[in-house]
């Protein structure tokens, strides 16, 4: 599971994106691809920074898929990318 939410969010009102395991292994060709050009790794067991610039990448990879909560996380990702947001990504 990973819990993708504002690294500012100190009091849970901000919007967040939680994706199962079997959602993640839909993102996983995009989280080695940001890693291949980054060398970011979003560890799904531990806390992964996502700043906005690698945030656009993990949207233009991901824009075309069709899991409704992979849209919700692009969402989040181009919210976070507008006001300049850090997303923190939170494995368990």
């Amino acid at each position: 599971m990973l819990d993708f939410s504002y690294l500012s969010d100190t009091d849970g009102s901000k919007p967040s994106v939680i994706l199962n395991d079997k959602k993640v292994q839909l993102i996983e060709s995009s989280l080695l691809y940001l890693k291949g050009k980054t060398g970011v790794y979003v560890d799904p067991y531990g806390k992964t920074r996502i700043y906005p610039d690698h945030q656009k990448i993990l949207v233009s990879h991901l824009l075309d898929n069709k899991d409704e909560d992979i849209k919700k996380l692009v969402s989040l990702f181009i919210e976070a990318i507008s006001l300049d947001e850090v997303i923190i990504a939170d494995g368990d």
